[in-house]
């Protein structure tokens, strides 16, 4: 008898994509029935078509099911895949939006726009959780679902749910970093830290051979948004967000000066999108591919397979912090390396923070704690709590502000 698995957010235009991942996956994983779960009935059997029609052609044989009762979604399941956007794309672009009016950077995840995301999700992911508990309290939480560390915290906090987060950045920096040097990806070894959208490799090795120095001097290919002579002297290699923070005047007037928001161009594409899909209902439209979407192809299958056919498989994921990144409270959700294989998740042991990144790291993770609570109270107090802690907000006055434009409505 092979697993269930749900997917939660299974409307979604890029769902299609996991079966895809799923069907060209190097070693097949026993599925018996992957569910989806959403709540407009004629979004979900178109997407459940196409996805059923890239099983259909591949050397699968299960059943691609869909349903808007979460009840009957939940119930089975031993694993489930969240990809919910709470408000959709227009409230993405609100995150985007607001912030630069305080000259703040306005992005779905990190500043006052990530923290605006974080207070509408989280009461909606506890309640998926509180539905877990009752419906499959055995089961895995796999969570895409952003602001990812937040929402992972808040639901290890309240609810009993085995949960973990994941994201494709560290996987796309290491493609990057496997093609600049001309290796396979599985080839390298790293030290990696940080929190989701805020991590760093601080080593990278390749047979036993240490590589950092000429990844480092190459950094430029990687294209990370981030000056190289700054990296060049941070000796350490940082993910793209980082250009929020440490570029974050530059990167507020590049937005200003946008045409568009990002979230205006993914409804764009998304328009697009589900039009091809009326015209040919049983194929994956190029547009999805072009997106560059590698978190179902480059982790969250290969992380089912690990698990499901009990291998010993490195990830980069986010679990609790534990002792793990020193100065960091153990609740904070964390990102780092890992183990995965049939009995679970291992962290490995992270190296000591380079002195030059720790008190942003540390002040980020004060700030997610901080806003994690706010988010399961909903109260003034811990809301302007956060956003003072909040990096990329300056003073309490202009958290005051915030609050009482944005938060108070």
């Amino acid at each position: 008898m092979g697993i269930k698995l749900t997917v939660i957010g299974g409307s979604g235009l890029y769902t299609p994509l996991l079966f895809d991942a799923i069907a060209n996956y190097q070693e097949e994983i026993d599925f018996d029935e992957i569910c989806l779960n959403g709540r407009t009935a004629s979004k979900l059997e178109k997407v459940a078509r196409l996805s059923q029609s890239v099983i259909d052609k591949s050397e699968y044989d299960f059943k691609v099911t869909y349903t808007t009762d979460r009840q009957e979604a939940l119930q089975g399941a031993e694993l489930v895949l969240c990809q919910i956007r709470v408000g959709g794309m227009k409230a993405r672009a609100y995150d985007e939006e607001f912030p630069l009016k305080y000259d703040i950077i306005g992005e779905e995840t990190v500043g006052p726009g990530g923290f605006a995301n974080a207070l509408r999700t989280v009461p909606v992911m506890l309640e998926l959780a509180s539905q877990m508990e009752e419906y499959c309290p055995e089961a895995l939480l796999i969570n895409l679902t952003n602001p990812a560390s937040i929402v992972q915290q808040a639901i290890e906090q309240e609810t009993t749910v085995n949960v973990i987060s994941l994201c494709d950045l560290p996987v796309g920096v290491l493609n990057k970093i496997a093609k600049m040097l001309d290796v396979d990806r599985a080839e390298l070894r790293y030290d990696y830290f940080g929190l989701n959208h805020l991590g760093w490799y601080q080593q990278l090795s390749i047979r036993g051979e240490d590589r950092t120095a000429e990844v480092i001097e190459e950094v430029d290919s990687l294209d990370l948004g981030i000056n190289s002579e700054w990296i060049k002297n941070l000796e350490v290699i940082p993910l793209p967000y980082l250009k929020y923070y440490y570029h974050h005047s530059t990167e507020v007037e590049k937005a200003k000066e946008k045409d568009i928001l990002r979230a205006e161009e993914l409804i764009e594409t998304s328009d697009e999108i589900a039009k091809a899909l009326e015209e040919s209902p049983e194929t994956i439209p190029e547009l999805i591919y072009q997106r560059g979407a590698i978190w179902y192809s480059d982790v969250i299958v290969p992380l089912i397979a690990a698990m499901v056919n009990d291998k010993n498989e490195e990830f980069i994921l986010n679990i609790a912090n534990n002792g793990l990144l020193e100065g960091i409270a153990d609740e904070v959700i964390v990102e780092v390396a890992t183990i995965v294989n049939g009995s679970g998740i291992r962290a490995l042991e992270v190296g000591e923070i380079p002195l030059q990144v720790k008190s942003l790291l540390q002040q980020e993770a004060n700030y997610r704690n901080l806003a994690t609570q706010a988010a399961i109270s909903q109260a003034k107090g811990d809301i302007l709590k956060a956003l003072v802690v909040n990096p990329q907000v300056p003073n309490y006055e202009i958290a005051y502000q915030i609050w009482k434009e944005e938060f108070s409505k």
